[in-house]
């Protein structure tokens, strides 16, 4: 009887057990991979510098160099003459692609030629840098596309004669 039972328990478990097997439904899907390949970006100092010309210091104040090329010296503590400059850039790259343009966030300190760096009377700062393109960000047309740049120079009231002289970087990333 022991053996019957044993049968019997085991052909339920079988039954159960393909019965089940039965219910259980494998399946698949397909997706598709893609991948775009861009042109390496090639970014150029076309012509110019952040040039913001001939100034006569009367005290402490702050020159905007817009990136448009203009700068207002009314109502300064300053007089201002000489030609300004903009730098003008060109990246290239996969036509009609967005760019961005990537400015420096922090002020970048120009230093008096001959002068001691770290003395704040041979050092000028630039900050609030700006470009021409909208959002700071151009689209390749024909694959390439040029913007300006410009910033806030701050003078102290103390700045000892000179030529002041720095660099700042630019760079570019697709959007």
């Amino acid at each position: 009887m022991t053996k019957t039972i044993r049968f019997g328990a085991a052909g339920i478990a079988m039954a159960a057990a393909m019965s089940m097997s039965t219910v259980a439904h494998a399946d698949t899907a397909s997706a598709d991979a893609t991948a775009e390949i861009l042109e390496a970006l090639q970014l150029d100092l076309t012509e110019g510098s952040l040039d913001f010309g001939a100034i006569v210091v009367n005290g402490a104040d702050t020159l905007t160099l817009t990136a448009a090329g203009t700068m207002d010296c009314a109502n300064k503590q300053v007089v201002c003459s000489g030609t300004t400059d903009n730098p003008l850039f060109t990246v290239q790259g996969t036509d009609g692609k967005d760019v961005s343009i990537n400015l420096p966030t922090a002020a970048v300190d120009l230093t008096r030629v001959g002068g001691t760096v770290g003395t704040a009377a041979d050092t000028l700062s630039v900050d609030s840098f700006t470009s021409s393109a909208t959002g700071d960000e151009v689209t390749l047309s024909s694959g390439s596309a040029t913007f300006t740049v410009g910033g806030t120079l701050s003078i102290g009231a103390t700045q000892n004669a000179g030529v002041y002289e720095g660099s700042f970087d630019v760079s570019v990333d697709y959007s």
